[in-house]
């Protein structure tokens, strides 16, 4: 069930609704029963393989919490690893594994023909199983040392407004919550359209209008000038932000309704003076995940290494986020460009310093370390949107082509208008810290721009394509 669509507003509206007029000892029952709905909407097999993660995990996690034997607590814990990693690697990375396998025999001339399998891949398994795996880490560390029931954690896997595309919650953020009992004010009702409001804007005014033009110019990039193929790639810079964005406010926006606090995912990330600042900015719920869980545990391991050591689990946990993102060459070439790019940094921090001592003037300093970081995300955005290999090349070959066409102008105009409104938006967050801003603003200006911008939504998606999420196929 997309955001973008009328039957989620429906269904949101009705859930909110039949939410808060239980008493407050069924509300849980009531959620579960609302996650599985919406969950179920494109398939109920995916809501059978979400139970069977779930209920395997939370056993896991119970074995965890009950032993005092540190040696069997890891058992348990590596068990659950292998068990959530195993479903995620075989649903989304099977075929990619065989396919690969299949034309590296060919290319040495081997006898060997793997076959691949019809799998459907289920939505938000990236997410839902990440965020689970929370539940084992935190009980692990004993981050949480509280007993869960199961009906509070199967809750917290399949958390409608998260369980598609994130953010990933912690289980030590998110189960204390859920166990909160709940009051209806219209406080958190009109936080949560504000929220709801800016993350439809970002996404049907913004995303899905670039989303267009970019399919249309990068399906084939052949025929179309240089210019325009950077169009494309400029917009998809600003398509996938805002797709993105516009989700995680949304999920927000519906959460802070039903009485939740879900985590801020995005900071103005294409403000960020380095890549490394970029991370900190950009999907925050899984880089703070991967920071905590694998370069952590890896950065220990190569401590004796110095920078070096820094430089190698920086660049091992960003190659497994591009693999994490997809299972295709593309995706694992733009997570080691992101890995490559901060690994850079850390082992030429020295001459890094030695260059900011030498240009005293701080502004035109931020100006070229935004400027030079842009650069970098954009020209390793072309792999993440990209099909494969074949299809990156293409658009390179093409871009440096530099030819211009009879389009050049209408397009510049077109690029400009959504990069306008990206940013005037972000500017707001940065200016009052805050993605609810809105509502620090005088009302006839908050309801003026809850008003306009609905008219122009529902226009939107009356008349236009809706696209799908970037993030729902993760």
């Amino acid at each position: 069930m997309q955001y973008n669509s009328f039957i989620f507003f429906f269904f949101l509206i009705a859930a909110v609704t039949i939410y808060y007029l239980v008493k407050s000892k069924y509300r849980n029952y009531v959620l579960l029963i609302v996650n599985y709905a919406f969950y179920s909407y494109v398939d109920y097999r995916f809501t059978i393989l979400l139970i069977a993660v779930t209920s395997v995990t939370y056993l896991f996690g119970e074995q965890i919490r009950k032993n005092n034997d540190h040696s069997k607590r890891k058992i348990f814990l590596i068990t659950g690893l292998i068990f959530n990693i195993s479903i995620l690697g075989f649903f989304k990375y099977y075929n990619f594994f065989i396919e690969s396998i299949n034309q590296f025999a060919t290319n040495l001339n081997i006898g060997i023909n793997l076959s691949t399998l019809n799998i459907l891949l289920p939505i938000g398994l990236s997410f839902y199983i990440f965020q689970t795996l929370t539940f084992l880490f935190d009980l692990y560390y004993e981050t949480i040392e509280d007993k869960y029931t199961y009906l509070e954690f199967a809750i917290f896997a399949s958390f409608f407004p998260t369980v598609v595309a994130g953010p990933i919650e912690r289980a030590s953020r998110l189960l204390p919550q859920i166990r909160e009992e709940k009051k209806f004010s219209s406080k958190q009702l009109t936080d949560g359209i504000v929220l709801i409001s800016i993350g439809m804007v970002r996404k049907v005014i913004i995303a899905d209008s670039s989303g267009i033009i970019v399919n249309h110019i990068l399906a084939d990039p052949q025929y179309f000038t240089s210019f325009e193929v950077l169009v494309g790639i400029l917009l998809f810079t600003i398509q996938v932000y805002n797709d993105f964005a516009g989700y995680s406010n949304i999920s927000r926006g519906i959460g802070i309704i039903l009485g939740y606090d879900i985590m801020v995912n995005f900071k103005q990330p294409y403000f960020a003076t380095s890549v490394a600042d970029f991370w900190r900015r950009w999907h925050i719920s899984l880089s703070t995940w991967l920071r905590d869980y694998l370069f952590k545990p890896l950065q220990l391991k190569f401590r004796n290494l110095g920078n070096y050591g820094n430089a190698i689990a920086i660049l091992i946990t960003f190659i497994i986020c591009g693999i994490w993102h997809g299972a295709s060459w593309n995706f694992i070439i733009w997570g080691f460009l992101h890995g490559f790019f901060m690994s850079f940094a850390i082992i030429f921090s020295k001459q890094k310093q030695l260059l900011r001592g030498m240009l005293k003037n701080h502004k035109l300093l931020s100006v070229m370390q935004i400027s030079t970081t842009l650069l970098l995300i954009i020209f390793a955005n072309i792999f993440f949107r990209t099909v494969d290999i074949n299809h990156a090349s293409m658009v390179f070959e093409q871009l440096f082509k530099f030819t211009s066409g009879e389009f050049t102008f209408r397009f510049t105009k077109i690029l400009l208008g959504y990069t306008f409104f990206s940013y005037l938006i972000d500017y707001f967050e940065n200016k009052y810290n805050s993605d609810l801003f809105l509502a620090k603003l005088p009302q006839p200006i908050r309801y003026g721009f809850i008003i306009s911008s609905w008219a122009v939504i529902i226009m939107y998606l009356i008349s236009s394509d809706k696209l799908p999420f970037l993030y729902g196929q993760f």
